[in-house]
């Protein structure tokens, strides 16, 4: 197994991280995984979020031409010597003050609409049925009964209970 001395800036927790997620996504065990359509999927389980323009500039870099890459190529791309592909997953006070932005009173809350227009047309814009999902996720956790408004600290307490890393 690898270890952090051959992986500049990851831990060997970090790399025993890496190298499970590798091996759960090389579903035939033989030591490598196509980069389409595998790699996407697996570079989102390890808690990235990337472009599709992102995907296609770490293939275009790191395909060997081989239209796979093994475990060491893997841990490679994770290193801290990558930070253009490895990004930290968003902390609960940026989303905040996100959120802050658009609180025009100060009162630490919004709209649904409010949430909604974030969600559609600012950003990496979701789609009808997945900010549908987001929405109803939202009412089911943080609405009060007796308001239109949700507390958006409420929001980011549910989303980072709900998946720290894939925020």
């Amino acid at each position: 197994m690898a270890d952090a001395q051959e992986h500049e800036g990851l831990t060997n927790n970090e790399i025993a991280k890496l190298t499970e997620a590798f091996s759960i996504w090389d579903k035939q065990q033989q030591g490598y995984i196509p980069w389409n359509p595998d790699f996407p999927a697996l570079w989102r389980s390890i808690g990235q979020n990337p472009t599709e323009a992102e995907l296609k500039e770490i293939r275009d870099v790191k395909d060997k031409g081989t239209g796979h890459f093994d475990q060491e190529q893997f841990l490679k791309i994770c290193e801290s010597d990558n930070p253009r592909y490895m990004k930290d997953p968003v902390r609960p006070e940026q989303l905040i003050e996100a959120f802050k932005t658009f609180d025009k009173d100060g009162k630490g809350t919004l709209t649904i609409g409010q949430l909604r227009y974030m969600v559609q047309c600012l950003g990496d814009k979701l789609e009808d049925a997945e900010a549908d999902e987001f929405i109803s996720f939202v009412m089911a956790k943080c609405k009060t009964e007796d308001s239109d408004e949700i507390s958006y600290e409420d929001i980011v307490d549910q989303l980072m209970e709900r998946d720290p890393k894939n925020v």
